[in-house]
């Protein structure tokens, strides 16, 4: 099964080092960086407002644990999002890329 990946950043150059990780990694097969979202959200008992970017990456399901242990060690936030969604259909050449691009299912 394919999944998209979300998470966000407070800087563009902190979500491109992590994209190109995961990338490298061979953890997804595509990130897509969307910049200048207005966030806000109650933190510490205050009403934050906090321009970010969101890092939306596409893969399959059974690398969703590596990618959150790679989000979890790596990111700068003390709690950032990360949020995982099926891609329930899509063209088939694509979801084919992405099998591709991503690491093999290596069944034992």
């Amino acid at each position: 099964m394919f999944v998209a990946v979300y998470t966000t950043f407070g800087s563009l150059s902190q979500a491109k080092k992590l994209a190109r990780l995961l990338l490298d990694e061979k953890l997804i097969a595509c990130a897509n960086l969307i910049p200048n979202v207005l966030s806000i959200y109650p933190w510490k008992g205050e009403i934050e407002e906090e321009k970010e970017i969101i890092l939306w990456c596409k893969t399959q399901d059974f690398l969703v644990e590596k990618i959150q242990s790679v989000i979890q060690e790596s990111h700068p936030y003390d709690l950032p999002a990360l949020a995982v969604y099926p891609i329930h259909s899509g063209s088939e050449p694509y979801l084919k890329w992405i099998a591709d691009e991503t690491q093999s299912l290596n069944i034992d």
